[in-house]
């Protein structure tokens, strides 16, 4: 008995993509292919990656490649494979938007443990 694969991309996945913009069919597809940038999916691959269903993506797949942020690479039979589009302005600006939430996310982390390790330090002292 053959089981349906899981897709690699949970509803509740957490980056910052999602987390900035929802997980909408955009958001999700967008942060499939800037978690792989460097990888070529067909629509079918891209369908299971986030157990989305195939209307979905084929409603949603052609406003993300007409806004350049990911290009038809090459076929293979009657097969499409799309590939991010790195050159790209917007590709660029969400990469930016990515590193600047990352770093004010570790700024704030590490004022957090800043904070807790001090107050951990003044009851470790004798009175």
């Amino acid at each position: 008995m053959e089981t349906e694969p899981r897709p690699m991309y949970r509803e509740n996945r957490e980056s910052a993509i999602l987390t900035l913009f929802g997980s909408s069919p955009n958001t999700r597809i967008l942060d499939l292919f800037l978690d792989n940038p460097l990888f070529e999916f067909t629509r079918n691959e891209i369908i299971k990656a986030l157990g989305m269903a195939k209307s979905t993506l084929y409603s949603t797949l052609p406003g993300i490649e007409e806004a350049g942020v990911i290009v038809e690479t090459r076929q293979i039979g009657k097969a499409s494979l799309y590939r991010l589009n790195s050159e790209s302005p917007v590709v660029q600006d969400l990469r930016g938007l990515i590193r600047r939430y990352a770093k004010a996310n570790a700024q704030k982390e590490a004022a957090i443990d800043s904070t807790v390790f001090e107050e951990e330090k003044r009851r470790a002292l004798p009175a």
